[in-house]
Parts: structure tokens; sequence; C-alpha cells
């Protein structure tokens, strides 16, 4: 064989482990027309990513602030000059997130768009409330502010997935919460949680004095109220407390309670959908009502 014929076969090689591998090389681009660039993003981001709405808003915004900001250059120098528009990491991370998917994935520009990194942020001690002082905290809160706290703080749940909650999403006979429905996102999988026996006659009454029926959401208010009334007592008793501390003080007392990490990240919707489906007997409601049935005692103020 030819030393030719040796280097094609060898180049040929290449190609196969390439491809294989999903290699492809590094390049820069210039866009000339913006807008219809964004526009194609859009329907590959619905139809071959299968994004949900509310993510594609976002990311269309960050790419058209990128090319206007770039005018259409396409680089790692652009990159870095748009990134460096802002100190914010938070903010920085959400752009990268954008970017990664329209240069890597859609443009197919390689993957030298993977050396910009998310940031690191620092793990910070959190000081989570007493029982004492979530006592005092939820006798301040009034209404329906008050209800979505006790619903919180026994079900691990999202603020974002409580005001969402219809009556019908609530099993009175075994306590339990059907939150599977409440996202259609990528990122946020709520599956079933549960409330403590004694909240359930609170909710009941609750539900029967305000007439709401069955298809009707259990909260009028919005989750930014409930938020600002949150606000309002942190400052008057000087208990910082937030909705999502609530999250955390669940987290801690299925730790105390000895709960595994899988079945706790079930209950705060950390699990995904393909995770549940495959092991649904793991995570069947029984199951974890089982498991809820340990926590549950450290629940009650």
């Amino acid at each position: 064989m030819s030393s030719d014929a040796k280097l094609d076969l060898i180049l040929q090689d290449l190609n196969l482990i390439k491809n294989h591998l999903k290699i492809v090389p590094d390049k820069d681009s210039e866009i000339i027309d913006l807008k219809s660039s964004i526009s194609e993003y859009e329907t590959y981001a619905k139809e071959e990513l299968k994004l949900n709405a509310k993510t594609i808003t976002n990311q269309l915004s960050t790419l058209s602030r990128f090319l206007h900001h770039c005018n259409g250059i396409i680089n790692k120098e652009s990159v870095k000059s748009y990134l460096d528009t802002n100190e914010s990491d938070s903010w920085k991370s959400n752009q990268i997130k954008a970017l990664r998917r329209y240069i890597r994935d859609y443009l197919k520009l390689g993957n030298w768009i993977e050396s910009f990194e998310f940031s690191k942020t620092k793990a910070k001690i959190k000081h989570l409330p007493s029982d004492q002082e979530l006592l005092e905290f939820v006798k301040e809160l009034k209404g329906e502010s008050q209800i979505a706290f006790l619903l919180m703080y026994t079900s691990g749940l999202r603020i974002g997935e409580i005001v969402k909650l219809k009556v019908e999403n609530l099993n009175f006979e075994i306590n339990s919460i059907d939150a599977s429905e409440i996202h259609d996102g990528d990122t946020k999988h709520s599956w079933v949680s549960f409330f403590t026996t004694p909240l359930a006659k609170i909710l009941q009454n609750y539900i029967e004095g305000k007439y709401i029926a069955n298809n009707e959401n259990l909260f009028s208010i919005e989750s930014r109220t409930i938020q600002n009334n949150f606000k309002l007592v942190s400052e008057k008793l000087g208990i910082e407390l937030t909705p999502h501390v609530l999250r955390s003080v669940f987290t801690e007392k299925c730790t105390v309670a000895k709960i595994s990490d899988k079945y706790i990240d079930a209950l705060c919707g950390r699990t995904s959908p393909s995770i549940i489906a495959k092991h649904y007997t793991d995570y069947s409601p029984q199951k974890l009502r089982l498991q809820y049935n340990l926590v549950e005692p450290l629940l009650t103020l």
C-alpha cells in the first residue's frame, strides 16, 4: 500500500473518531442579519431543544443583547467583551447558558464557548430560624400568607408552586399534594409532597370558609404579595426569613429525621421525571408517604 493510501486511511479513521466523539472544529462567525438569526434560533430551541417558553424568551433577550453588542461578530474576544459589561456572577452564568446553546448547539462553531465557565459561588453558612422563631413569625402573618407559610414549611415546595395549587391537587386521605403538573420546564420537576395532620384541618376550614371550588386556585394572592408580607414581618421581628429559607428548614428537618437524600430531593421537587418514571416503585406516593411519616412529628410548631 502506498504512503498516500495509508494516509487516506488514517484520515478516514480520524474522521470516524471525530464524528463518534462529536468533535467539531472551533470556528468564528459573522452574523449579518441579526433578526433572522435570532428568529431561526427560536424555532430551533422550540423544535430541537424542546425548551419551555420562558427559557426561550430569556435566551432570545440574551442573544439580542449579545449580537448587537458585538455587531454580529462571534468569537472568543466578542464573548469576553460582552460578559465584561456586567460584574454580576449570576448574570454572567445566565448569559453563558444561552450563548452555549446558540454558539455551540445551533451555529455549531465548536466547543470554545466551554472555556467560559459558570461562576463558582462560595458556599455560605445559612442561619436557619429556630422553631420558636418560626412560631413567632407565622403568628404575625395574616390570612392567605399564613396558610402559604404553613404549606411551604410542611411540604418543602417552592412559593411559585404553592400559589399555583388548586384544591383538586390536595388529597386529604393521605394529606398529599400533587404538584406534578405545575412545571413544564427543564429545570424544575415537582412531584408529590405532603402536609401535616394539623394543617389538614386548617386547610379544610380555610377552603370551606372561602367556598373555593375544586378546580379553583387555593390562593387568590400572588407570590410577590406573600414575599412582601414575609419581608414586613422580618423587619418587624428582626428574623430574616424568606419562602426559600422555609425550603431549607424543611430539608434540614428531613435530614434530622434520617430520610435519605433521594427521598428528600423527590419531596422538594429536585428529581427529574425520567428518574421517577424509571424507579416509580421507589418514588410512588405511598412510598414517599412512609418517608414523610418520619419527619412529620418534627414539623409541628
